[in-house]
């Protein structure tokens, strides 16, 4: 998929327009004006080979998520056998990188909102490869713990960030391919199951026989194959991370840009979208950037526009390696601005623009600003009420996830991630494990090639489920409708799984849990950051993603315990938890289906009724 020549470059189409615009006030509606305005242009920019190359680079984030966590998974009972790792132990290994995936959700989805998302897209498999890599070469079972954590903080960025990223980018009849891109996540397991069935089987100790119980090892030199299978996805993740770094010179997203008042350089990216799309025809000017009354915010002062642009270029200086290295600013002139009304304000030569919202303000703290915002948007034009809801602008993302509107969507989204984790990672991180222990009556006991064979047939299952998601997403069933489905669908095939009685029940049980748990993540992944606001969306899927990771780091602890007393025990578990989410899911306010397929004819979100 490389691109060649001058193509991987942004060049900016010229512009007419000499003064950058900000909008003055998002609008109180359920929905931004903001995004609704970025919507259009992004609908008017079009899709095609950019937004197609960025689809498989951030794929590639979430291929390398699912792909460690099945490594891991794998590797466990090679890693137990080489450091004699007791049961109540061995889930440590998941549990640290599910630990270093908590810390990485929620610094890079924090930092994504606050600085952008450009750097934890590279960053985040550039931590992963080296780690990965360092992690193959383990002296002990406790510094393969500290390892995997370092890796799990890089590789747990991945899920809050490139959704994100890639959906600003995509336009809004397009959204579809935000839970499309999860078939990435179904690749990550079955590339994981078949360098598993491929390396593990032939460099491990050998398997105990009826004639040798238990057969002699020498671990240094016969036990390789889990060091081999971490090297291997090192290299693999080094690859993705090389495609990343010279495939594409990726810019800001527009929806950042916007939503930091960086509306020359908007410009300048919608229009080079366009231009390596082949759309030479999208001009876009700063007009455009208008809210639909026609209200916009133009500066006089120079100094001032100047400052906020060199502000805004300081808090990100790797910007000037991508888009910016080679586009200057379009000039504009007011010819452009036909007629809409225009507000002015003065500014100091050291303060900053900003477009603010009622949402950024803190009501509990100055209630009598939000007040007055409400009831007069206009007034932030003051310089006195500016200044006082700027304050307010610091850790705004959770006083706005803690606000009327979005309370009860962000709890629900919480306990939706952390049980469909929970659930998932007991029944997933154990399997080759209990496929290794399982055995029929009349039956001969499966040998590691049979595991390993089984386990690849159940990652494969779950690639259909992405493809599956995509489609029915935009039927009646909509998100909320789908991902219910395979939640109730997935508690129903692990019930299934833990009465089986026979090999080929036990794959076809296990098939379902796998199609059905990947359809429901696929949704997941796409209705969390479509459900939230640009200026909230990346901490909104980070802690989401963070609480997840908290559940598996809980949960493979928890299952070797429940292993002690019962095998099939956190099978049973697992079901209760898939059986919660649906009830969760079912509870969410708002479905994120337009119930039109023109972007403009309908509003993002449609509220339950029963929700009103």
């Amino acid at each position: 998929m490389g691109l060649s020549g001058p193509s991987h470059e942004f060049e900016p189409l010229a512009t007419d327009d000499e003064q950058a615009v900000i909008v003055a006030m998002e609008s109180t509606e359920p929905h931004s004006t903001l995004d609704d305005v970025l919507d259009k242009l992004l609908s008017k920019v079009g899709y095609g080979r950019f937004h197609t190359t960025l689809l498989v680079l951030c794929g590639f984030g979430w291929l390398a998520d699912n792909m460690w966590l099945q490594t891991v998974a794998i590797i466990l009972p090679r890693v137990q056998e080489h450091f004699d790792v007791d049961d109540k132990w061995i889930g440590s290994v998941s549990s640290a990188l599910f630990t270093g995936m908590m810390f990485g959700s929620f610094f890079w989805g924090n930092y994504s909102d606050k600085k952008g998302r450009r750097l934890p897209y590279t960053m985040t498999l550039a931590i992963t490869s080296v780690f990965g890599i360092l992690s193959s070469f383990a002296f002990s079972f406790w510094s393969l713990c500290v390892l995997l954590f370092f890796l799990g903080f890089g590789v747990g960025g991945n899920m809050p960030t490139d959704g994100a990223l890639y959906l600003e980018f995509l336009p809004k009849e397009y959204h579809y391919l935000l839970t499309f891109m999860s078939v990435f996540f179904s690749f990550g397991a079955v590339m994981a199951s078949v360098l598993g069935y491929v390396i593990l089987p032939y460099t491990s100790c050998p398997e105990p026989t009826l004639e040798m119980p238990n057969p002699e090892c020498d671990l240094a030199s016969q036990n390789r194959g889990w060091r081999y299978m971490l090297f291997s996805v090192g290299i693999v993740t080094l690859i993705m991370l090389a495609a990343r770094s010279f495939c594409l010179h990726l810019p800001e997203t527009p929806k950042y840009l916007l939503n930091n008042s960086r509306h020359k350089e908007t410009i300048i990216v919608l229009q080079d979208i366009a231009k390596f799309n082949g759309n030479h025809g999208v001009d876009i000017q700063a007009k455009d950037l208008q809210a639909e009354d026609g209200s916009v915010l133009a500066e006089d002062d120079k100094d001032a526009r100047d400052t906020a642009l060199h502000d805004d270029h300081d808090h990100d200086a790797s910007e000037q390696d991508g888009l910016l290295a080679h586009a200057a600013l379009p000039d504009v002139s007011s010819s452009s601005m036909s007629n809409p009304p225009v507000y002015h304000r003065s500014l100091s030569s050291d303060s900053r623009p900003a477009r603010l919202s009622v949402g950024n303000i803190d009501d509990d703290d100055d209630d009598d600003v939000a007040s007055l915002l409400r009831e007069d948007p206009l007034a932030i034009l003051d310089p006195k009420v500016a200044a006082s809801a700027l304050i307010k602008q610091t850790n705004s993302a959770w006083t706005i996830l803690m606000s009327d509107r979005w309370r009860r969507t962000i709890l629900l989204v919480w306990a939706i991630w952390t049980f469909t984790a929970m659930a998932f990672t007991m029944f997933n991180v154990f399997l080759p494990k209990y496929l290794e222990t399982l055995g029929f009556e009349g039956e001969s006991a499966p040998t590691r090639k049979d595991v390993y064979w089984d386990y690849m047939i159940y990652s494969i299952a779950g690639v259909p489920g992405s493809v599956m998601a995509s489609y029915m997403i935009e039927t009646r069933l909509g998100r909320k409708g789908t991902m219910a489905l395979s939640a109730f669908g997935s508690a129903m095939a692990l019930f299934v799984f833990s009465i089986i009685s026979s090999r080929v029940t036990m794959l076809l049980s296990s098939s379902a849990v796998s199609f059905l748990a990947t359809l429901l993540y696929a949704v997941i992944y796409g209705y969390t950051p479509e459900v939230f606001d640009t200026n909230i969306r990346g901490t909104a899927v980070g802690t989401a993603s963070g609480l997840g990771r908290v559940a598996g780091i809980v949960s493979p602890i928890l299952s070797g315990f429940l292993l002690t007393i019962r095998m099939t025990l956190p099978l049973y578990v697992s079901v209760a938890g898939f059986a919660i989410v649906g009830v969760c899911i079912l509870l969410l306010p708002y479905e994120t289906r337009s119930r039109s397929s023109s972007p403009a004819a309908s509003p993002d979100m449609t509220p339950n009724p029963s929700s009103s």
